[in-house]
């Protein structure tokens, strides 16, 4: 382990304890000054015949990986696609997508990665606002998003097939269950590629500092915004893994289930494990039913996913029977981890002759993912790991830059060399989460609410701001209950609302809405007025399932509104930890 502990100051931002489980620490000095693209080829520039993507039945190797890049950035080049420009895409876990991403950092042009599930005015107020040129989308998409484009920069639509790059069986079966789309003034991806001929010498812009991508949160009050990352951001985390994780070998299978909108799907499942020469099994449905028989499949080495995937591995008949002496790195993140949960899987893996322990991990889309992990040798449970080797973890009062003393609570804070360059035009909002500390370092400050112990594990307690998570369709989303509060309390006879989540998973919600009325209103004709209006202005997934009506809500001593309180009385808590 790295070096020798030393006398503990009692903050663990200065005694850094959670060192002593490394090898050695990783200085910013040590991550090099290049673009995420270049990382990628000097890594793997002497393992061109290893294998680097799985897609179904197809195997791409790295010589065939960077022939397609180098021709997708011709062809991006071609369509007047340069070093600062914004192509936005709303695409899924394929091959062309990867191309895509890694071209753009080649030519030094931004990949805008926005949600699958965005909608058509969502689509069109981000093509608007980032000045889009070019709009890649998934072929299915297109009926219904065509709109999307009016009235914005963009001059080129490219549409993808799913079984585009697959092996021949599978895009043959696919071509016959799929209708095929027919768009006007847009190109397929075969017509995209001839636009390249007639490139034949692309400068390389190799800088580590400019965009590279663009990802979206929601934000503490729900309204989207657009994290802006740098290859340093994404370089950073290659490295931190490097040091953090020996486990993470070359010529090892990783299975890819996270979308390439997400900060941790581009980034940890992605650009990661490519840039270690780990072969990446592409995914292109991240639902739980199909992690476990995708799981089942390949028999990955390494795998990243939320609870409910985990769940549904554990479930399945035949995972039940195998020897998973195979998994080697098996991580849980983006959700609530209970330490029933944890415990129950770490048994799951010892039962079946696993040699590893359930991975919790903890970030940020603004520090481009993870800043605390478990590691297959260390751990805590209920806690989310020790930082990574190059992050500084601190505990800060609320609304200050104090640091706190080992286990106190209080908001999470982290310096980074993985911190995203801010978000995209919104100074005042960057520089609300990004503050400079007594030691110099720049800090995001999480808006969670935890402590870190005198080992240096991390605990998450709770959420300054409220997200609750709902799951339809086989889609996660995030409801912001304020923005509904605010909208039920707008309406004629209603005093207060509070919107909280009753749990119909060890994860996801169903939404109660605690109404208290102004004096004399009628409840019947308010509930009916209620479910009208959310009928009208809500999507289905943050529709209150149930009104509760109630003279008053709890309070703290402080007066805030006490939702601990009415989570407790419509959750049975014991339930979901068994």
């Amino acid at each position: 382990m790295f070096g020798t502990e030393k006398q503990k100051t009692g903050y663990p931002s200065i005694d850094k304890p959670w060192l002593k489980f490394y090898d050695k620490a990783l200085n910013e000095s040590d991550i090099p000054e290049c673009s995420a693209y270049h990382l990628l080829y000097q890594n793997n520039k002497d393992y061109m015949d290893d294998v680097a993507l799985i897609y179904f039945n197809k195997k791409i190797k790295f010589k065939e990986l960077f022939e397609n890049i180098r021709k997708t950035a011709m062809s991006l080049t071609a369509l007047g696609i340069g070093k600062g420009d914004i192509v936005t895409l709303q695409v899924l876990n394929m091959p062309q997508t990867v191309y895509l991403f890694y071209a753009l950092s080649y030519i030094g042009a931004v990949a805008n990665m926005i949600y699958f599930s965005a909608s058509v005015k969502e689509t069109n107020e981000i093509l608007i606002n980032t000045k889009s040129k070019m709009y890649i989308a998934i072929d299915s998409l297109w009926e219904t998003h065509k709109e999307s484009v009016k009235g914005t920069d963009v001059q080129h639509v490219l549409l993808l097939k799913i079984a585009e790059s697959a092996d021949v069986v599978t895009r043959t079966i696919v071509n016959i269950k799929l209708k095929a789309v027919k768009a006007a003034n847009c190109m397929n991806w075969k017509q995209f590629l001839k636009y390249g001929n007639c490139i034949s010498v692309i400068d390389e812009v190799n800088e580590s500092q400019i965009p590279v991508v663009m990802v979206y949160t929601g934000g503490t009050t729900g309204k989207s915004k657009a994290v802006v990352l740098s290859s340093k951001s994404m370089n950073g985390l290659v490295y931190q893994y490097t040091y953090a994780l020996p486990e993470l070998k070359r010529g090892g299978k990783l299975m890819n289930s996270i979308p390439p909108f997400v900060a941790y799907g581009i980034v940890c499942d992605l650009h990661m494990p490519l840039c270690r020469g780990i072969k990446n099994i592409l995914i292109l449905d991240p639902s739980p039913e199909n992690a476990a028989s995708n799981f089942y499949k390949y028999c990955p080495d390494y795998y990243i996913c939320g609870c409910p995937q985990n769940e549904s591995i554990m479930n399945h008949p035949g995972i039940q029977k195998m020897n998973l002496d195979f998994i080697k790195v098996f991580a849980v993140g983006g959700d609530t981890v209970t330490p029933a949960f944890e415990e129950r899987a770490n048994k799951f893996l010892k039962n079946h002759n696993a040699d590893t322990t359930i991975s919790v991990g903890y970030g940020m889309t603004e520090a481009a993912a993870t800043v605390a992990t478990s590691l297959p040798k260390v751990s805590r449970v209920g806690t989310v790991g020790i930082p990574l080797p190059g992050t500084i973890i601190k505990v800060v009062e609320p609304d200050t830059i104090n640091e706190l003393p080992y286990n106190h609570d209080g908001e999470i804070c982290f310096s980074t060399p993985t911190m995203m360059l801010g978000y995209y035009k919104n100074e005042e909002e960057t520089n609300n989460i990004i503050k400079v500390h007594n030691d110099g370092k720049k800090y995001i400050h999480s808006g969670d609410i935890g402590h870190i112990d005198e080992d240096g594990f991390v605990t998450i307690s709770g959420r300054i701001k409220r997200i609750i998570a709902t799951w339809e369709n086989n889609a996660y989303h995030k409801v912001f209950p304020k923005l509904i509060e605010d909208m039920f309390v707008e309406i004629e006879g209603i005093h207060e609302v509070s919107i909280v989540g009753r749990k119909i998973t060890n994860v996801f919600c169903e939404l109660i809405a605690f109404v208290v009325l102004d004096k004399g209103n009628n409840k019947e004709n308010t509930e009916r007025l209620l479910r009208n209006i959310s009928d009208e202005k809500l999507d289905t997934w943050e529709r209150p399932v149930e009104y509760r009506f109630i003279d008053a809500l709890p309070r703290t001593t402080i007066g805030k509104v006490n939702y601990r309180e009415l989570e407790k009385e419509i959750n049975d808590y014991e339930r979901y930890e068994k």
